[in-house]
């Protein structure tokens, strides 16, 4: 160590250096007493030292984590769309004078992937309308109306393949576990509501939570369940049903699986449902306050298949079932009895 010119590296001499990097690695106490005596004597490049550092803390941090080629990609035209959104002339002169130094370059960097490893991406369908989320992994999931996805940018560098839902989607998760006995880093996929977490390796189910009521519906697959109120798991096998109430316990109804997912082609199927619960449904996809004239009939039962591809379409079904007028103030809707 004696023999080289500390003094002068810059941050790529300090990362290609093998004493440098063991010091860090390692912190054998040799190496420690040594750099704390070269840092005691505040050479001119300390600045550039404590950059490599950091720069290397961040990489031991993360060795384990895979990069996709795909990812990079994306981290790419991340960082183009940032510059290229907030550029201005001065600031593009502010760029590239950050640029020419090292340490600031190092410290920037540094800075970004912080950012970029906790950022949230937030994807939301509004009323009326549905959405289909392509995810890092190849996963996807198709949001139903008045929903919202979020995930981690860095979602590939997590432990986990992890999302948070609100509201309702149907999730076609890929399978990457290469030995089912052994979990590797990334190959659980994990997806979260308020009342409930769903892990799986790869498969398809269909997962709704609304008015504090979760239910999931597994398609293909086998997926893990645990309620977050009780703590109960349940391991679910292809046609089963879960239904977890506001108090986290498991409920039962008469929904069959095909009703479930019945949403992602246009319609919903009731089997003796309600009228009110139909109206409820109604109200949470296209966002209206529906107000019936008679609440008595808001009791009455209706099988069969209703499209749910617009609201005229619903609302044509129950104004025939129902025998009422519809009238429309702003956001409320009033079913009104024919006289």
């Amino acid at each position: 160590m004696l023999n080289k010119t500390f003094t002068s590296f810059t941050i790529t001499d300090f990362l290609d250096d093998a004493d440098f990097l063991r010091y860090i690695k390692y912190n054998a106490p040799a190496d420690v007493a040594f750099w704390d005596k070269w840092q005691a004597e505040a050479p001119a490049n300390l600045e550039i030292f404590h950059a490599a550092k950091l720069q290397l803390h961040l990489i031991l941090s993360d060795r384990r984590t895979e990069v996709q080629a795909s990812f990079k990609d994306s981290l790419l035209k991340d960082i183009n769309f940032s510059v290229n959104k907030f550029q201005s002339n001065q600031r593009k002169k502010v760029v590239r004078l950050i640029w020419t130094s090292g340490i600031a370059a190092s410290m920037l960097l540094i800075a970004f992937v912080a950012w970029f490893s906790q950022s949230i991406i937030t994807v939301k369908a509004e009323f009326a309308q549905n959405k289909l989320v392509h995810l890092p992994d190849g996963s996807e999931v198709q949001l139903n109306a008045n929903s919202v996805l979020t995930y981690p940018r860095a979602f590939n560098w997590k432990a986990r393949r992890e999302v948070h839902l609100t509201g309702e989607g149907y999730f076609k998760v890929k399978h990457i576990n290469v030995n089912p006995e052994q979990i590797e880093k990334g190959e659980l996929f994990v997806a979260i509501t308020k009342a409930a977490h769903v892990q799986v390796l790869g498969t398809e189910f269909n997962l709704k939570e609304r008015h504090n009521r979760t239910n999931i519906a597994l398609v293909k697959g086998k997926v893990r369940v645990t309620a977050l109120k009780t703590g109960a798991n349940y391991m679910m096998k292809p046609g089963d049903l879960i239904n977890l109430g506001e108090d986290g316990k498991e409920v039962t109804d008469g929904n069959q699986l095909g009703n479930q997912t019945a949403w992602i082609t246009g319609k919903i199927i009731v089997n003796q449902t309600s009228v009110n619960d139909i109206l409820k449904e109604f109200e949470d996809l296209y966002g209206y306050k529906v107000v019936l004239d008679n609440p008595a009939l808001g009791n009455k039962k209706i099988d069969g298949a209703i499209s749910i591809k617009t609201e005229e379409s619903l609302l044509f079904t129950l104004k025939n079932i129902l025998n009422v007028n519809i009238k429309k103030e702003g956001n409320t809707i009033y079913l009104k009895n024919r006289h």
